[in-house]
């Protein structure tokens, strides 16, 4: 039974608000951490690649298999639920190119699910 434990894949991780009622009749919401890789504040260059053409911004965040990116504009052809190439420029010799899929999308700020580990070094 303790082996069957510890072979099972950790569930996918998002975050969550759950509300606590305490004894005070007070609501206090708490966040609840559910992504499985963690996110690291970094400000990397990005190129986003939509239909041909290249967006420029700049990641907010990253993790292993994830990035939050801020484009300089919006691109109309964008959707949740497609993939796109993306360019990280991690330094001045270090650029990854990979494919991700959009899991959030608001304004010019894009949420990232890439297919393949990021090496963050």
């Amino acid at each position: 039974m303790e082996d069957d434990l510890k072979r099972r894949k950790p569930q996918r991780a998002k975050k969550r608000t759950v509300e606590h009622h305490g004894g005070d009749n007070h609501n206090e919401a708490q966040t609840i951490e559910r992504r499985v890789h963690p996110r690291v504040p970094v400000s990397w260059p990005v190129r986003l690649w939509v239909e041909g053409s290249s967006i420029a911004g700049r990641t907010v965040d990253v993790s292993a298999q994830g990035l939050c990116v801020v484009l300089i504009s919006r691109p109309a052809h964008i959707d949740i639920g497609h993939s796109y190439r993306v360019d990280i420029i991690m330094g001045p010799k270090h650029e990854v190119s990979v494919n991700a899929e959009v899991r959030y999308l608001a304004d010019a700020v894009v949420g990232l699910r890439t297919k393949q580990r990021l090496k963050l070094v």
